[in-house]
């Protein structure tokens, strides 16, 4: 053996064991710092339970009642939202029995790279807001395209008073009645949902071959949307991405 190498490893049985508790301490130190990539911490758990709960969800889960929503969009907000685990009790003593926290089993080297628990909650956060906004602006343009106009005079006063509400201020009220969404949806049940997957739309506009000019590619476009609403009026349709 070398006889640098000799000098640096430990020489008896007790400097081993030193060397091995070191070693078990750094790698706690290491474990207790990347855990929060893993899991939220009590500020943000209660963070997250408040965003389950959140008038926002509320509104939307009432909107998706309706058949022109995109209902998966939510779906998979919530999926994301409930997937975040909440995990906040370790400590670096805990690991010194066991290398891996048992109540998250939490393992550094094999969690792919990702975004901390915390970060993902604030961004999830933020697309709650837009994912509101856009679909209170679906309805808007919905209900002020000349399809549905003809349809407000139909509703009973009450309904077109509650409708007529929501067109003035732009906005949906904070909570959101049984009467507004049977108005609405009562209102809008002129069109015609065509739902559209990502998968679909591509493979449509892959067929037959790729790369294509943008003359090609306009005309597949065309064909799949000629295809996607053929005996229903065009007026009346309206695609929506899920």
């Amino acid at each position: 053996m070398d006889r640098g190498k000799r000098h640096l490893a430990p020489r008896n049985p007790t400097q081993i064991r030193q060397k091995l508790t070191d070693l078990k301490k750094s790698y706690a130190r290491a474990y207790v710092v990347l855990h929060p990539r893993a899991g939220l911490g009590v500020n943000e758990d209660k963070h997250k339970s408040r965003l389950m709960g959140y008038e926002r969800i509320q509104k939307l889960k009432k909107l998706s009642t309706i058949d022109l929503m995109a209902r998966q969009h939510l779906t998979d907000f919530q999926n994301r939202l409930a997937g975040l685990k909440s995990c906040f009790a370790l400590t670096e003593q805990d690991l010194l029995a066991a290398p891996l926290w048992p109540h998250c089993g939490f393992r550094p080297g094999a969690e792919a790279p990702y975004a901390p628990a915390a970060t993902v909650l604030e961004h999830l956060h933020t697309e709650l807001d837009k994912l509101l906004d856009d679909w209170t602006q679906t309805r808007l343009a919905n209900l002020e395209g000349p399809t549905t106009r003809c349809n407000l005079d139909l509703l009973k006063p009450e309904a077109r008073k509650l409708v007529d509400a929501f067109l003035k201020e732009r906005k949906l009220a904070n909570e959101l009645s049984h009467d507004f969404i049977r108005a609405l949806k009562e209102v809008l049940s002129g069109l015609v949902k065509v739902a559209v997957t990502p998968e679909d739309l591509r493979a449509a506009l892959l067929k037959g071959g790729s790369p294509a000019t943008p003359a090609e590619m306009k005309k597949r476009f065309e064909e799949y949307l000629d295809g996607l609403t053929k005996g229903h009026e065009p007026g009346k349709v309206r695609i929506v991405l899920e």
